[in-house]
């Protein structure tokens, strides 16, 4: 008899779509997002990086300041994000990261250069228009 629950069960969970939750609930555009934030962020390339936020959220704020540092046109800035989980309900998603960020400075000739690691910094997301939206 055991056996045979068993089976129903199995056949059923295989059986059904909806009883097998989908795969990370849209990690890869979620990853991508937080992906093409920090690149756009390394790359000096600000007005991109903006496009991956919400306006004026705290991923936009953070931008911004990154924009209007004096201190930062004499240095390079890499930001290198691993993931440890990603959690979505409905339209808002949670990403938690480590995040390295290395600053090489130079002055004339030396260059000096420092990495900071910051573990399970976390991300807010939301879906708008289609799109993953840093908040």
């Amino acid at each position: 008899m055991l056996l045979v629950f068993v089976t129903f069960l199995l056949f059923v969970l295989v059986g059904c779509s909806g009883i097998i939750p989908p795969p990370l609930h849209n990690a890869e555009n979620i990853l991508t997002t937080v992906n093409n934030y920090f690149l756009a962020l390394s790359n000096r390339e600000f007005e991109l990086a903006k496009i991956y936020c919400v306006p004026n959220g705290n991923a936009y704020q953070m931008v911004e300041g990154y924009q209007n540092a004096p201190y930062l046109a004499s240095s390079t800035l890499i930001f290198t994000a691993y993931l440890n989980y990603v959690e979505t309900i409905g339209n808002n998603s949670e990403v938690n990261i480590n995040l390295t960020l290395t600053a090489t400075v130079c002055f004339e000739d030396i260059c000096s250069s420092e990495s900071e690691t910051i573990n399970n910094f976390p991300m807010y997301l939301t879906k708008s228009a289609g799109n993953w939206k840093l908040k």
